[in-house]
């Protein structure tokens, strides 16, 4: 099992994330949104700030714009599926170990549920198809609060056995708000199951605070985490200008309640 940490705490000061590279030695998830998510980023020449590090790498793709699953306008799901295919390549040139996936644009109201399942469905089989070519683990994540879900939980383990070229990526702080039993759910993916975003929120609104300062229950979370037989990732994710000594503090907490050597 591995911790990683993503680079949200950096996005609106992008150049400070020096201080995290500087003592930490573990994983990085670097989101593809761009610095500020205001305007496009030339992603082969930022990553030249990552390329001496040494952790394994993580790849957040793009969330804003784009809509795998748009059942009204397939020219809208058609170029979002070229935009992940070449996200997919990029990550395999800086050599990450997986990229992140929402199946979604989470805050799009679902117009066609059923239909918008199927479009969503038919490019992540696609995208699988070239991250297993790419040696990419390409893990998808549950996204979407209630009505604005694509999958709900049944649903979303399904989705693992339907389709054997992608992961299950479970973010806890968007199962809590749609009320997901967290710890069954872990338990049903199983090996399915390649990687966790770890953040907390009061169930209503997705705060990416630091762990324990919401209301999830942590301690049976990281019970069945601790219980899983296969290699995974543990990805905090925490909201912008997380302090740095937080970051580092809490990645030591996962490695601790994980019994990470």
């Amino acid at each position: 099992m591995t911790v990683l940490i993503n680079l949200l705490p950096y996005m609106k000061r992008i150049e400070d994330c020096k201080e995290l590279l500087d003592q930490w030695s573990g994983g990085l998830e670097i989101p593809m949104d761009g610095p500020n998510w205001e305007e496009p980023t030339n992603w082969n020449e930022e990553f030249l700030r990552f390329k001496d590090y040494s952790g394994p790498i993580s790849v957040h793709s793009p969330i804003w714009e784009l809509n795998l699953a748009s059942a009204r306008f397939e020219v809208i799901s058609q170029y979002s599926y070229e935009v992940y295919k070449s996200c997919l390549e990029w990550s395999a040139r800086i050599g990450a170990e997986q990229m992140v996936l929402h199946p979604s644009l989470y805050s799009t109201m679902l117009f066609n549920r059923k239909q918008s399942q199927a479009r969503s469905i038919d490019n992540l089989k696609r995208l699988g198809e070239v991250a297993k070519k790419l040696g990419i683990d390409l893990a998808v994540e549950n996204v979407g609060f209630h009505e604005f879900a694509l999958f709900d939980e049944d649903e979303f383990v399904r989705l693992f056995e339907e389709i054997p070229t992608i992961s299950a990526l479970v973010d806890v702080g968007h199962a809590h708000i749609n009320g997901w039993n967290t710890p069954e759910l872990l338990r049903r993916l199983d090996t399915r199951l390649s990687a966790v975003h770890l953040h907390d929120n009061d169930g209503i609104d997705d705060l990416h605070q630091p762990i324990g300062e919401g209301t999830i229950l942590w301690d049976p979370i990281f019970d069945t985490l601790k219980s899983m037989k296969h290699s995974f990732r543990s990805i905090l994710e925490y909201q912008f200008d997380t302090p740095l000594q937080t970051l580092l503090d809490h990645a030591k907490l996962v490695e601790t309640k994980l019994a990470v050597k």
